[in-house]
């Protein structure tokens, strides 16, 4: 039933050509994306990873590193890494949770906020260079379906692990 109704969904799984996978299209995307986060945030010192943990935590200030890791989508051994290289350049600090003194908190430091308020234009110019680069030629709403969709797949992906 589904295969009628969509056929190019069949192609998709049927056709083993790299032009037809979705997974080798979301891939060239999201390796150029991160190239140009990276260029745009490497005369700051500062990875696309380390920006949306700090990001998180500007939203939510002392969150566990599990919550962090959920949050950005990393395990927990990616998130070590990442929470050893950010306090390193003292962007966070990690602190005893007052309530279980066994359990963390990360919460950004002055420099780390500092950091995010002198970022804020550069995240703006880069997320306007991905959109015209990726959505040049799409309308608001094709853009907004496409987003849904994407984070759609990347909830139902969750549940089902």
């Amino acid at each position: 039933m589904v295969l009628r109704a969509f056929p190019l969904l069949n192609t998709f799984r049927m056709n083993w050509k790299k032009d037809d996978q979705l997974c080798f299209h979301l891939g060239v995307a999201m390796r150029k994306i991160s190239r140009i986060y990276a260029e745009g945030l490497a005369a700051y010192e500062v990875t696309p990873a380390q920006l949306f943990m700090l990001s998180c935590l500007d939203s939510r200030n002392g969150q566990k590193p599990s919550e962090l890791a959920e949050e950005v989508q990393l395990d927990a051994s990616s998130m070590t890494g990442l929470l050893d290289r950010t306090e390193k350049a003292q962007l966070i600090r990690r602190m005893r949770d007052p309530a279980d003194r066994r359990a963390l908190r990360i919460y950004l430091t002055p420099q780390g906020t500092e950091t995010l308020q002198r970022l804020k234009p550069v995240i703006k110019q880069l997320q306007e260079k991905v959109h015209e680069d990726f959505f040049g030629d799409y309308s608001d709403e094709q853009v907004a379906c496409f987003l849904e969709m994407l984070r759609n797949a990347g909830s139902s992906l969750d549940r089902s692990s």
